[in-house]
């Protein structure tokens, strides 16, 4: 089985609480009007990889005895739209005990609950998701959401505090970095939710920002 993958980069402070692995599958069939990162509606051959080899590398910064993750971000793209891969590749990291895992979609939760009740049931696979298509023209001050109508759901009881206090954080921060492609080679990529107001600048090519993870 195999995962269409755009990136995956550790560490991330700019997508959940703490010092998390994130990763964004490549495809997505909502392509929402405004999204900030267009590059990664299109389902590539090129970025298919093995989902045996995306677990074992999540998996090896949980296993590090030192610096460990918080948890897992997982956006796209959207990740509801390669169901069955995600699924194996959620139960798989909770059987190994990485079980912080929020997930970013585009689609809303109550269609989520109707089309793949499997990753919610008891206990569900994942401990928080943010749902919800993008809208541009809606805004929002919330940092941890692009648009005003997106929500956050939180699954697991015991990663409650964690959500609710990173919910009402007030500084929106972002990551330059320099990652490795899925097929090899890097590439600068910036990381997290930028205001809407903020996109054109961002995606000027001669913006550039220092490597302080803040705007």
């Amino acid at each position: 089985m195999n995962l269409f993958l755009y990136l995956l980069h550790f560490p991330v402070y700019a997508l959940g609480p703490g010092r998390r692995v994130g990763l964004w599958l490549q495809g997505c069939a909502r392509r929402c009007p405004g999204c900030v990162a267009p590059e990664t509606w299109s389902f590539a051959p090129d970025t298919s990889v093995p989902l045996e080899d995306v677990a074992r590398r999540i998996l090896s910064f949980f296993q590090r005895s030192s610096q460990r993750p918080d948890g897992l971000t997982i956006s796209g793209g959207e990740p509801f739209d390669q169901p069955e891969a995600l699924l194996e590749l959620l139960r798989r990291l909770n059987l190994e005990g990485a079980n912080d895992i929020l997930i970013y979609s585009g689609y809303r939760i109550e269609v989520l609950l109707e089309r793949h009740p499997e990753f919610f049931a008891n206990p569900p696979l994942l401990a928080a998701l943010v749902d919800g298509p993008f809208e541009e023209g809606n805004v929002t001050d919330s940092v941890w959401k692009g648009s005003d109508n997106q929500g956050l759901t939180i699954w697991k009881r015991e990663f409650f505090p964690r959500y609710e206090e990173w919910k009402r954080r007030s500084a929106r921060n972002l990551q330059r970095v320099k990652a490795s492609r899925p097929k090899g080679g890097s590439a600068w990529f910036l990381l997290g939710i930028p205001r809407q107001g903020d996109v054109p600048r961002l995606k000027n090519p001669y913006y550039k920002q220092g490597d302080e993870p803040c705007l």
